[in-house]
């Protein structure tokens, strides 16, 4: 009789779906700044840049939906990410402002869905979103990024 092969832990499932938003993510802005249009590699002050996923809504919300929603992730450099002082974090009023302003649908897409809740400890629940998720990158175009 053949051995039943061990089922991943929910967190390696959670980590595996995170690493997935975040490249969807990239991939969806052409590894491109959404703010300022910096591309991956970019020099600035010498030195190459990159560009993460930001949540909108914090991720650590336990059972919210959106930690693993298209529509809760913007591709930002590391500047509006997390150093500069227009940041998602280190001025949250001043992004929220640049969010509503530039980007409204999202901006209402998670007023909206804030307070929705999901089984995220349901191994079910996290299959149908990985599946969901791998359905739509195979949909978004990814720009050509020019150099």
């Amino acid at each position: 009789m053949a051995k039943e092969k061990k089922k991943q832990s929910l967190p390696t499932i959670r980590r595996r779906i995170f690493k997935l938003v975040s490249l969807i993510c990239r991939e969806r802005a052409g590894y491109a700044c959404e703010v300022c249009g910096m591309k991956k590699g970019d020099l600035h002050n010498g030195k190459p840049q990159r560009v993460e996923a930001h949540h909108l809504f914090s991720r650590s919300i336990k059972d919210s939906p959106l930690k693993f929603d298209m529509m809760d992730l913007i591709c930002v450099c590391t500047l509006h990410h997390k150093t500069g002082r227009y940041s998602a974090h280190k001025n949250p009023i001043w992004f929220a402002e640049w969010l509503k302003k530039h980007k409204p649908e999202q901006y209402q897409y998670i007023l909206d869905h804030c307070d929705d809740t999901v089984n995220l400890d349901d191994r079910a629940v996290l299959e149908e979103i990985e599946l969901k998720l791998i359905e739509y990158r195979k949909t978004i175009t990814i720009p050509v990024v020019n150099n």
